[in-house]
């Protein structure tokens, strides 16, 4: 399609030329705006997903190899809200919901990624513009990922729904960590926005988790998270375990094995 296009000239260029920011820029913006007014006018993302799909790998294309082009678009704030709206519109539709899911993971968690410094570089320049639609959409991302984990999505996309989850919890961690000033707030903010997504889950059996393993999920999850990169295969599998916990596959004995990963907060 154009947009598998679009998506290849990106990375191809943008490793041969540096004077394209501009150019792919404009570019952005044009056809953010076409496929805002086909999604609007002609059909609905659940309709079409293979445009969904091909949209999403296209801006992380973008935000892979031209993050400037991105970050400065003037659609830049539409693009993050089509994807919002997207993960709860394509109903767990494999490959559309997974495009959009990593689209998402690498832009909130960008500083885990393996980047040029180049790109690094442009990605701390423009910090503010991604924190800002963290800020708005984190708490809406959190709750559709973790609903997912919990029966909404199907088992295949366990493993984009927890890439996601950790992005948001790992990029409030390290911007607190690297701060002279940390924002306890924003902390703050991410557990509540993780617990309130937990225990909105239910089991097989109907009833919401119990507020004991919530609790626990979280504090695990955070610790997991301040241990950086090396612990992130661990924060996967205990999200898995919360899925299969809701599933009834597991119980909440599962959830010990992971006690010496934050042992001063449960006890």
């Amino acid at each position: 399609s154009t947009l598998d296009y679009l998506a290849v000239s990106v990375e191809t260029f943008s490793l041969i030329n540096n004077d394209h920011e501009r150019s792919f820029n404009g570019l952005l913006a044009h056809v953010t705006a076409v496929i805002m007014n086909y999604l609007t006018t002609e059909k609905s993302p659940e309709c079409c997903p293979q445009v969904i799909r091909a949209f999403f790998e296209m801006n992380q294309r973008y935000l892979l190899y031209c993050p400037i082009a991105l970050t400065t678009c003037s659609e830049f704030p539409t693009i993050v809200r089509l994807a919002v709206e997207c993960l709860t519109a394509c109903q767990g539709e494999r490959e559309s919901t997974r495009a959009t899911l990593v689209f998402l993971a690498q832009l909130f968690g960008w500083k885990s990624l393996r980047l040029q410094h180049s790109t690094t570089r442009v990605l701390e320049l423009h910090a503010g513009a991604i924190d800002e639609q963290l800020a708005k959409h984190g708490e809406i991302v959190t709750r559709v990922c973790i609903s997912g984990l919990g029966g909404a999505s199907p088992q295949m996309l366990w493993p984009a729904l927890s890439e996601c989850v950790i992005a948001i919890v790992s990029h409030v961690v390290t911007a607190n960590s690297s701060s002279c000033v940390p924002d306890e707030k924003a902390t703050t903010v991410a557990h509540e926005w993780v617990y309130t997504s937990l225990s909105s889950c239910t089991t097989t059996s109907g009833k919401p988790l119990a507020a004991e393993p919530c609790q626990q999920i979280m504090v695990i999850l955070f610790a997991l998270a301040r241990n950086g990169s090396k612990s992130k295969p661990k924060a996967k599998m205990l999200l898995a375990d919360f899925a299969r916990l809701c599933k009834g596959d597991t119980g909440v004995d599962a959830l010990l094995s992971y006690s010496l990963d934050a042992p001063p907060l449960l006890a």
